[in-house]
């Protein structure tokens, strides 16, 4: 099991750089969706990472306590290593915790839910966006994960 600045090292310096340049090389997709899979990819990794189980020991007032605050409530309902160390279901969970965040505040702010139509509206015109997104958060996990299993 490594820890959050093991973690951050290998994705930032090793893993990301791979990843974009196999990126670029094989798939070659314009320059805004290469940088939506980068900017997800670190979100992801400082962030956003399986290890958001542990939020609520983060200190509050810091960058990375900060910008983490939306997972304090996360870390208490999910148990540490549960699935939230999943493959593809631990990035989908955080998804969706912010998204039900998110939704949350455009309740609040809008005293409405948006309808399907608008939904997928926005979902078809910014999908190159989201999916790249989802793939920068998806490796990233992935990364991180491997560390995890690897044995010290």
């Amino acid at each position: 099991m490594s820890q959050y600045k093991t973690h951050t090292k290998f994705n930032l310096l090793l893993a990301l750089p791979v990843l974009l340049f196999t990126l670029i090389y094989f798939i070659n997709p314009p320059k805004e969706h290469t940088v939506a899979f980068a900017g997800a990819f670190l979100y992801s990794t400082l962030f956003m990472s399986p290890d958001m189980d542990l939020a609520h020991q983060i200190k509050p007032f810091s960058i990375r306590g900060i910008l983490t605050m939306p997972f304090r409530l996360y870390s208490r309902v999910f148990a540490h290593r549960g699935i939230s160390h999943s493959p593809l279901f631990g990035s989908l969970t955080r998804i969706l915790w912010l998204a039900m965040i998110a939704l949350g505040i455009f309740y609040l702010v809008y005293q409405v839910i948006p309808s399907k139509h608008s939904f997928l509206k926005f979902f078809h015109r910014y999908e190159p966006f989201i999916l790249f997104g989802f793939a920068g958060i998806f490796l990233a996990d992935l990364c991180h994960l491997i560390l995890d299993r690897k044995k010290n």
